[in-house]
């Protein structure tokens, strides 16, 4: 990769590049720390140490002594590809809901994504957590406070990105007839479902506990469709249901869960996991709506 021209004596930066063809690779953990840092100086970060503060279908990577976060995505791409449209939505949505009263992790002030060692990066605000999780109940009623934000964002968002995407990509790569027969039952089914903003992928991992008060994380799969979707984590309890504002239909909630199980068999088909009994249960759950 060049280098930015500079003064004499003064360290060179990374130039931050356009997107090419080299975005269909899927990044390393090692690959998005040395991207991470990369970008962090192509901005005019100090990077003196980058901790990997996560790791899964992302890497976040924080670039010490600064308060920043960066997001790439490494084992998202084999479902999704290149990452850049889901980040650019969750960068836009993430700065919106900041400027309103409704606690999320936002944006830093360049937060691009940037794009560098021909991996797109995404910069976020460093925020402390403390060790204690969102009640069931507060989480219910923060989903509400975040609908009530989303319900005036400007600007057009994909169908159930998340799930329709991850089900594309399993029916593109797999002959499972199981499979294929239920996205015949369930795809449809989701097509009509009312749209309005969500979050997407929203359950409790995706809230963080801070001195000032839960924040709202990961827009990655940001959407409209039902706002039973935003509840139909395998995770959220009654107790999450019973605190959440706003009025459910029980039958839509149901079959959004069923949609969140038909996309966690898409994930564990084209994936590389090994978990037999998970993806038996939900075959067994699915076989019920077919």
């Amino acid at each position: 990769m060049s280098h930015m021209d500079t003064e004499p004596g003064e360290q060179a930066r990374p130039r931050i590049e356009q997107p090419g063809a080299d975005s269909e690779a899927m990044p390393s953990t090692a690959d998005a720390v040395a991207a991470s840092i990369a970008c962090g100086r192509a901005v005019g970060l100090t990077v003196e140490r980058p901790e990997v503060i996560a790791e899964g279908y992302s890497v976040r990577v924080r670039l010490h002594p600064e308060p920043v976060v960066t997001r790439v995505v490494t084992l998202g791409r084999a479902l999704r590809g290149t990452p850049r449209a889901w980040l650019e939505r969750e960068v836009a949505v993430a700065r919106f809901l900041a400027a309103s009263e409704v606690g999320v992790t936002a944006p830093w002030r360049d937060a691009g994504p940037h794009h560098v060692a021909g991996i797109d990066v995404s910069l976020w605000q460093w925020v402390e957590q403390d060790q204690s999780t969102v009640t069931d109940a507060d989480f219910g009623r923060s989903l509400g406070r975040l609908h009530a934000a989303l319900a005036t964002y400007p600007d057009d968002l994909p169908l159930l990105a998340g799930p329709l995407a991850d089900i594309a990509a399993a029916m593109s790569r797999s002959d499972d007839q199981f499979l294929h027969r239920a996205v015949a039952v369930l795809v449809p089914l989701a097509e009509g479902w009312p749209r309005r903003p969500l979050h997407g992928d929203a359950h409790t991992g995706n809230v963080l506990m801070t001195a000032d008060g839960p924040r709202w994380t990961d827009f990655e799969d940001v959407c409209v469709g039902p706002v039973e979707w935003d509840l139909a984590s395998l995770t959220v309890t009654e107790e999450a249901l019973s605190a959440y504002p706003g009025r459910l239909d029980i039958v839509r909630l149901e079959e959004c869960r069923d949609l969140r199980r038909l996309q966690i068999l898409a994930q564990l088909l084209v994936g590389d996991f090994d978990e037999p009994a998970l993806e038996e249960e939900i075959r067994t759950r699915l076989r019920r709506r077919l």
